[in-house]
């Protein structure tokens, strides 16, 4: 992770900024200075070379600032640069991820959705067994044995999306998956002592 730009780059950036901005004043004043200065005389002649020796050098020192700021807007643009590739990276994985998440979580609704039918097809069958109903107990059973192998199914299933999604570090739908194959399996058992229950030669 790139890090914040330390307090002495910072002092750095201003530094050069402020000298660069010393000596544009200090150019502009000699510049000035060369401009409107006469050269009539002797010592004339003498100033005007002096005051383009100190053109020179006050060029020379605003390159210089120049330079040192470069270097430093560089440094930053470089860094922004990393932290630009490192957020790009986060949101290329964000999308893989809930890429990963939407499936796991499709394949749990359709569980669920299937555990919810198969909840509804227990209840029909714990209604046939009751006084009144015409349905005899071998096809009470029979359903009792397509409930039961539903659930296996369906509860493996659950079993192995709890395995994906702890392997994709998804635990909240790990232990979402689990609960429900733990749900199904408990309906599965108390299927299975009704169908005891109503032929114990069946278990």
């Amino acid at each position: 992770m790139s890090k914040r730009p330390q307090q002495s780059e910072s002092s750095a950036l201003v530094t050069a900024a402020m000298a660069i901005e010393e000596e544009l004043r200090k150019f502009e004043s000699l510049a000035e200075e060369v401009r409107t200065g006469p050269m009539r005389s002797q010592k004339n002649l003498e100033k005007m070379g002096k005051l383009l020796n100190s053109v020179a050098d006050c060029d020379e020192r605003m390159v210089a600032n120049m330079r040192t700021l470069l270097g430093v807007l560089n440094q930053w643009r470089d860094r922004q640069q990393a932290l630009a590739a490192e957020v790009n990276s986060r949101a290329q994985e964000l999308q893989t991820r809930t890429q990963v998440y939407q499936e796991l979580m499709l394949r749990f609704s359709e569980l669920g959705q299937e555990a919810g039918g198969l909840s509804a097809q227990m209840q029909q069958v714990a209604g046939m067994t009751q006084q009144g109903q015409a349905a005899s107990p071998e096809e009470i059973i029979s359903s009792l044995q397509q409930v039961n192998e539903r659930m296996s199914q369906v509860a493996e299933n659950a079993g192995k999306l709890a395995s994906d999604a702890e392997a994709q570090d998804f635990s909240d739908v790990a232990r979402d998956a689990d609960s429900l194959r733990q749900q199904l399996l408990s309906a599965r058992n108390r299927a299975n002592l009704l169908q005891q229950k109503l032929h114990p030669a069946s278990a």
